[in-house]
């Protein structure tokens, strides 16, 4: 069961002129934290000195909390570009870099929570996103007149990337230090030369229906895979794996004991090509840089054939039983651990915790991009991924 926000007695505090604010940022760390599940108003309450009662006056409930935590953001990111259109490129990233860097939870709650809004609110925070994505992106166009179109698109969503991606990890960084670094990586970012010099188009294998599995397990895992990415796990039953495979419910049951055991089974599949990938990098390199390089090519190319398994493992480890959890989190601690080593003997001048969060800077990035079809399905996405990937650790 994952982790409940603690009890604790509520103390009095003067009322601020900003204490819905203070509510949405506290409700949107307690979410993040503890999930939205676990987290009750009383909780939200207590966190900011009030009582429910008062909480309830700003707002009806955990449901307009969330999307207010979501939508608070985007709506200071778009205010903030808006702005400063007139300005330059790094101007406006210094500001989204301090939005970002003052709300560590946007990540978690967009690919986690999320889900739990109903339609309309639901709606509503993707128009508030979209929104923002729009006049980044239009911002980013007017900033570079090099840039196509579709290529600003890809550099607006890279670049979000890099701002999330504190989200999903617990290392400590001062909150100064850790708004430079956003600044710098996602200025790194925006400014990386498109389309890349001298790559040909390739097709990605668009188009092609591809083979299904012969045995019913592996029919059975891949399905699976396909709707708790898509619809996600909570809203997947055994008997829709089942249709999707031509077989009752039942005959899930006979190849695994449960809907969570069929998750465990899922989400399995990734360790092993991850590992093998990592094996194969490092053996193959000959400094620390140059595996560095290597592995970011081993991530990139995992990624993007089982971007499914990238969005599961994201936004659906939270499902797991504990003890299968636990092992999954330090499958994934060991790993990330490999980039760092790699990060700190390549760059002396870099400590551990810094590099964390470069890794997870460029992993972000590449997650994010896969999970989107129509920037999965560029011609040259592996390509610019690659470029996009040194940029940001070397902006470090």
């Amino acid at each position: 069961m994952s982790e409940r926000a603690p009890r604790g007695s509520i103390t009095s505090t003067p009322r601020p002129r900003d204490r819905k604010q203070q509510i949405v940022k506290s409700a949107g760390d307690l979410f993040y934290r503890h999930g939205y599940h676990n987290v009750g108003t009383e909780q939200i309450a207590r966190s900011v000195g009030i009582t429910a009662g008062a909480l309830y006056r700003h707002f009806r409930g955990k449901q307009e909390l969330l999307g207010s935590a979501l939508t608070d953001a985007f709506e200071q990111a778009t205010a903030f570009v808006q702005e400063t259109s007139p300005t330059t490129l790094e101007h406006m990233v210094e500001g989204l870099a301090d939005t970002a860097g003052t709300r560590r939870y946007l990540g978690v709650l967009w690919n986690r929570e999320a889900r739990h809004l109903d339609d309309e609110p639901r709606a509503f925070m993707r128009q508030r996103f979209f929104g923002f994505l729009a006049e980044f992106r239009e911002h980013l166009a007017r900033s570079r007149p090099d840039l196509s179109p579709v290529d600003a698109d890809l550099l607006s969503w890279c670049s979000l990337g890099v701002l999330t991606s504190p989200s999903y990890h617990r290392t400590e960084m001062d909150q100064d230090a850790l708004i430079e670094l956003l600044k710098r990586l996602t200025f790194a970012v925006c400014t990386a030369p498109l389309p890349v010099p001298g790559v040909a188009p390739t097709d990605n294998g668009r188009g092609a229906a591809g083979l299904v599995p012969h045995g019913r397990r592996e029919l059975i895992l891949a399905a699976a895979t396909k709707l708790f990415h898509d619809r996600g796990y909570q809203a997947v039953t055994m008997g829709d794996v089942g249709v999707a495979v031509g077989m009752t419910s039942a005959g899930v049951y006979k190849h695994f004991d449960s809907k969570a055991d069929l998750l465990s089974a899922v989400i399995a599949r990734a360790s092993e090509p991850l590992q093998l990938g990592l094996t194969r990098a490092l053996a193959s390199a000959s400094t620390p840089a140059e595996g560095l390089l290597n592995v970011l090519d081993a991530y990139i190319d995992f990624a993007s054939v089982h971007h499914d398994l990238v969005g599961i493992l994201i936004a659906e480890i939270t499902n797991l039983p504990d003890t299968h959890r636990h092992d999954v989190r330090r499958a994934q601690h060991d790993y990330v651990a490999e980039w760092i080593k790699l990060v700190c003997d390549a760059r002396s001048d870099l400590d551990a915790r810094t590099a964390r969060f470069v890794v997870q800077a460029v992993m972000t990035v590449v997650n994010d991009v896969v999970r989107t079809t129509h920037l999965r399905d560029r011609p040259q996405v592996g390509a610019e991924l690659r470029l996009i990937g040194r940029r940001v650790l070397a902006a470090a």
